[in-house]
């Protein structure tokens, strides 16, 4: 799961703009770069090899997805906040006598349904493999 999470986090942070690089240094598909190779051959059979232009393809259609919905929320820090909740799998609380999982009204609050957000959250988890 942390292998998934923390690559998840920093895409979330890079949409906000406040990855301060790190995903443009580490995965430069996800921008439409060529990553350094150090067999300079290019060769897209190769096992590992990531398509750069679908890769690309994928974050700008998340980054849309994800600021159309941060702009209907009535809060930009408690939208990244639940956001950052669900891709850690937050959505259930731990915590004796509360509800276990988050409201349908707090998604609502943030401009989101349930689907809205599994989209998203989906698009994060699988740039971050």
């Amino acid at each position: 799961m942390i292998f998934v999470s923390i690559p998840a986090l920093l895409i979330l942070k890079c949409l906000d703009d406040d990855d301060k690089g790190i995903c443009r240094s580490f995965f430069p598909p996800m921008f439409g770069e060529d990553g350094n190779s150090s067999s300079g051959s290019g060769a897209e059979d190769e096992p590992g090899h990531v398509d750069k232009v679908e890769t690309n393809k994928k974050f700008l259609e998340l980054k849309k997805d994800y600021n159309n919905c941060r702009s209907k929320a009535k809060n930009e820090y408690d939208f990244f906040n639940l956001v950052e909740r669900c891709i850690l799998g937050m959505e259930e609380d731990e915590t004796p006598g509360t509800k276990k999982a988050i409201s349908d009204k707090e998604f609502a609050d943030n401009g989101l349904a349930r689907s809205d957000m599994h989209s998203i959250t989906q698009h994060i988890r699988v740039l971050s493999m």
